[in-house]
């Protein structure tokens, strides 16, 4: 099967270590990218058994890099879904300093 680019509506095809093809990679923020590799484990692709964490970046990722807005609040809502299941996990916030925080005033 064929590995392809996890953007939003790319089919660029990348080796199955890679998240994202080229350009989609590199329009990445320099901290999105960082975590990716932070939380990424060799082999996950294999066995298909990536992290909470990493599924919590993974989706935000996605999400910065949709081409629509209804896409990138789509995606946003599933990153913030994998991070609740890591911090109920016991796992800590992977995407601590990565999103802006709503502050609830009153």
């Amino acid at each position: 099967m064929k590995h392809v680019c996890h953007a939003h509506n790319c089919n660029a095809p990348v080796p199955p270590r890679m998240l994202f093809c080229r350009p989609h990679w590199f329009s990445l923020r320099r901290a999105v990218q960082e975590a990716i590799w932070r939380e990424y484990r060799p082999g996950q692709e294999t066995d298909k058994r990536p992290s909470l964490r990493y599924m919590a970046v993974q989706r935000l990722a996605v999400s910065e890099s949709a081409a629509n807005e209804a896409a990138r609040k789509l995606f946003l809502v599933e990153a913030n879904l994998w991070r609740q299941r890591a911090i109920d996990a016991g796992l800590g916030d992977p995407l601590e300093g990565l999103v802006e925080e709503k502050r609830r005033v009153g």
